[in-house]
């Protein structure tokens, strides 16, 4: 089987595990010290099952999972898979139908194939490179709006407090300028939102672009691109959580350019 095709039957099998197990008990806790980065039984389990799925139909393959830190240091060469099995752990927790499970996979530190799937809506985002995103199997594309006061935007800032005086700055000139400001919660489906049409702009004050690497790559292949707020150039994939802003096309992030407030950041 290859890649793709592959990525897509291990989310729908991932997705089939997390909704029979919600059902029973869920355990939250948290990582390290800090007590708002949620973690549960099954971000674990479901980390466990993806990656051993990898391995046996791929053994040559590296697999990175943001929960399980194996495999941590970031490589440019080789295929890697790069797993998020419950992103938007914090709704998930609490019963809220906006979390999905991430597997992408990287050719020489760039994605090239990837599946995010909301198994509460069942739908599933993929794409595979030079062939376009798709929904559930039928293409989709980022939109061309590229006027402010037609934009929708995501905006979720995190809850890191240096980022506050930056984010309500953000917040307040979206506000003003943009048609509509809302925030979900999970990063991966955000993005998939975009590359699908039904977002413009996606803004998330501390996002790490390695484990949902599957949504990064559906953004550029759907047109759109994923930034760094502070330079305003291409987003690496990397494990350091940055501030980011995605738009659908190169024209929005222009004039959003001046409402980004990146000279805010703090350094």
């Amino acid at each position: 089987m290859k890649e793709y095709d592959f990525a897509v039957e291990l989310v729908r099998k991932a997705g089939a595990r997390l909704t029979a197990a919600h059902r029973g008990a869920t355990i939250v806790s948290h990582k390290g010290d800090d007590a708002r980065d949620i973690v549960t039984n099954l971000d674990i389990e479901v980390s466990e099952f993806l990656r051993n799925e990898i391995q046996r139909a791929f053994p040559d393959h590296r697999v990175y999972s943001e929960e399980d830190a194996k495999g941590a240091e970031a490589r440019m060469n080789g295929f890697e898979w790069v797993l998020d099995p419950i992103d938007g752990t914090a709704n998930f927790s609490r019963g809220v139908p906006h979390f999905a499970v991430c597997a992408g996979l990287l050719k020489d530190g760039v994605p090239v194939a990837g599946a995010v799937y909301n198994p509460v809506t069942d739908e599933l985002f993929s794409f595979e490179e030079g062939k376009g995103v798709f929904l559930n199997g039928a293409p989709v594309h980022a939109l061309t709006v590229p006027e402010l006061s037609e934009a929708h935007a995501l905006v979720i800032i995190g809850h890191r407090a240096p980022l506050w005086g930056w984010g309500l700055a953000v917040y307040r000139s979206f506000l003003e300028r943009l048609k509509k400001v809302k925030g979900f919660g999970s990063s991966s489906l955000d993005l998939c939102f975009l590359a699908a049409g039904r977002v413009d702009v996606v803004v998330y004050g501390t996002l790490s672009t390695r484990d949902i690497a599957s949504a990064v790559g559906m953004v550029r292949a759907a047109g759109g691109e994923v930034y760094a707020v502070r330079t305003g150039e291409p987003a690496l994939i990397s494990t350091e959580a940055q501030p980011i802003v995605a738009t659908s096309n190169k024209a929005l992030f222009e004039n959003l350019k001046p409402f980004l407030h990146a000279d805010l950041l703090p350094s």
